[in-house]
C-alpha cells in the first residue's frame, strides 16, 4: 500500500480574546468531528474483514534457483519456428505436471517419462497464487512485481524448451488467469473492488480466514495482463498452453467490479471473450487448453462460469477430474458411485462418461477436445494405471490425458501410459 505523507500544517496566532459565541461554535465544532472520527473507525473495522490493504509476497524465500542457463538478460530470443496451421492437436498427448522449481533438465526423469509413453509436460509460468516463474517484459508484468525471484528469463525458457523438444517432450506451460493474490496490490485497475468502499480491495473471504484478492474479469488491464503473457511465450514457440482460473471467485458478496465497457455482458460473455481474445492474440500456431473442475462440467458449480465452462471456446478442455475432488458420492446421471477416492478407475470411467456426454450436447464443429487432469498421488501404480485405463475406454486409445501430483514425483517404470 502506497501510503501518503502528510505534513503539519502552519499555525496562525491570534488574539487570546474570544467572544461567548465564537468558543461556543468551537466547542460544538469539536464535538461534531469527534463524532465523525469515531463513525469513520467504526465503519473502518467493519470493512477491514474485507479488504486487504498489504502488500503481498511475491516469491519464496526458500526456494532453490533453476538450471537451465547462466543467461540472465531479460531479453527475449526470437524463433523463427513455424509450424502449419492445424498441427496443434492434443491428440495422444501423454502429459505430466512439475512444478515450476523442478523444471532443471533432469535427463534421468524425461528418460523414464518417455520409456513409459509419455511425451509432455505441464508446468506453471504463472502460479495460481499469480507468482510469475519466468521474466516477463510485458508493461503490465512489470508493474505487478509478481515475478519471483529465480524465475526464468526468456532466453532461459527457449532454451528450456527446446531441450524438452529434443528429447520428445511437448513443453506445455500454464497461466492463472483471475485466480491471483499477487497482482491486485500492484495493479489498482485490474482489481476487485470492495462494494460501498471502492478504494479498497475486496478479498473473497476475512481476513482472518484467509481471504486472497483477485484479478478482475470485467477489467480490461486484467486481460491485458494475462492475454500478453499467452502472445509473449507463444512468440518464443511454444504450441500449446493451458489457461486455468478463467472464473469469477466462488463467492463474490459485496464484490465491485467497476464501470468498464465490459460490464455490460454477462459472467459468461465475458470469460468467453477473454478465452477468444487470447486465442486470437497467439496465434494459429498455439492451442489454447482450457483447465476447470470437473464437478461444474457435468454436474453443479458452474455459477462461477456464468453457465457451463465447456462453452467458453477453448479448443481443448481439460477438466480436473482427480478421484479426490469428486466429493463423497459421484452421483451422475442414474448412477451413483460412493467414495470416488477409493475407487480411482471407476471414478473416472462415471466422470469421463459424463463429460463426453455433455460434450455432444456441443455442435461437431465447435465442440472442444478433452484432456483430463488425473490423479497421481496417494495412489498406487495399479490405481494410477486404472485411471489411464479407464479414460481410453471412455474417451478413445488416443485420448491425451494429464497426471498430477503437485510435487512432481512419479515412478515411470510402473507407470505406463496406457
Amino acid at each position: 500500500m502506497h501510503r501518503k505523507s502528510t505534513r503539519g500544517r502552519k499555525i496562525r496566532r491570534r488574539s487570546n480574546v474570544f467572544s461567548r459565541n465564537t468558543r461556543r461554535k468551537d466547542i460544538l465544532k469539536v464535538i461534531g468531528f469527534a463524532v465523525l472520527a469515531a463513525a469513520i473507525v467504526f465503519s473502518g473495522f467493519f470493512a477491514a474483514k474485507f479488504i486487504n490493504e498489504g502488500s503481498l509476497p511475491v516469491s519464496d524465500p526458500t526456494s532453490k534457483p533453476l538450471k537451465t542457463s547462466t543467461d540472465t538478460t531479460r531479453q527475449p530470443t526470437k524463433t523463427t519456428e513455424t509450424k502449419p496451421k492445424g498441427t496443434n492437436s492434443t491428440k495422444s498427448l501423454r502429459a505430466f505436471y512439475l512444478p515450476a522449481l523442478n523444471l532443471e533438465t533432469n535427463d534421468l526423469l524425461f528418460d523414464d517419462a518417455a520409456d513409459a509413453g509419455f511425451n509432455a509436460v505441464v508446468f506453471d509460468l504463472k502460479s495460481e497464487d499469480g507468482v510469475l516463474y519466468y521474466q516477463s517484459t510485458t508493461e503490465l508484468s512489470e508493474k505487478s512485481k509478481a515475478t519471483a525471484d529465480n524465475a526464468l528469463t526468456l532466453n532461459q525458457l527457449n532454451s528450456l524448451k527446446k531441450q524438452l523438444q529434443d528429447k520428445g517432450i511437448t513443453p506445455i506451460p500454464r497461466l492463472y488467469a483471475f485466480r491471483d493474490s499477487v497482482s491486485p496490490s500492484n495493479i489498482p485497475t485490474a482489481k476487485i473492488l470492495l462494494k460501498d468502499y471502492p478504494g479498497y480491495t475486496w478479498l473473497d473471504n476475512s481476513r482472518e480466514k484467509g481471504g486472497k484478492p483477485w484479478l478482475n474479469p470485467y477489467a480490461p488491464d486484467a486481460h491485458s495482463y494475462i492475454i500478453g503473457l499467452a502472445e509473449e511465450i507463444s512468440g518464443i514457440g511454444f504450441s500449446k498452453i493451458i489457461v486455468d482460473g478463467v472464473q469469477f471467485p466462488n463467492q463474490t458478496s459485496r464484490a465491485y467490479y467497476g464501470e468498464s465497457n465490459l460490464i455490460s455482458l454477462s459472467k459468461q460473455e465475458v470469460l468467453k471473450k477473454f478465452i477468444n481474445d487470447m486465442k486470437t492474440a497467439v496465434g494459429s500456431n498455439c492451442e489454447i487448453i482450457h483447465s476447470m473442475p470437473g464437478l461444474p462440467v457435468f454436474k453443479d458449480g458452474t455459477e462461477p462460469f456464468g453457465g457451463n465452462p465447456v462453452t467458453l471456446g477453448a479448443d481443448t478442455i481439460a477438466p480436473q477430474l482427480l478421484p479426490s475432488m469428486l466429493g463423497k458420492n459421484l452421483k451422475a446421471g442414474e448412477a451413483t458411485l460412493g467414495d470416488p477416492s477409493s475407487n480411482p478407475s471407476d471414478a473416472i470411467e462415471l466422470a469421463a462418461g459424463q463429460v463426453k456426454l455433455r460434450l455432444e450436447l456441443i455442435e461437431e464443429t465447435k465442440r472442444p477436445s478433452v484432456m483430463p487432469w488425473l490423479q497421481a498421488f496417494d495412489y498406487t501404480a495399479d490405481q494410477i494405471n486404472g485411471q489411464i485405463n479407464a479414460t481410453a475406454k471412455i474417451l478413445g486409445n488416443d485420448a491425451p490425458y494429464i497426471l498430477y501430483n503437485p510435487n512432481g514425483v512419479y515412478d515411470f517404470k510402473v507407470i505406463k501410459q496406457r
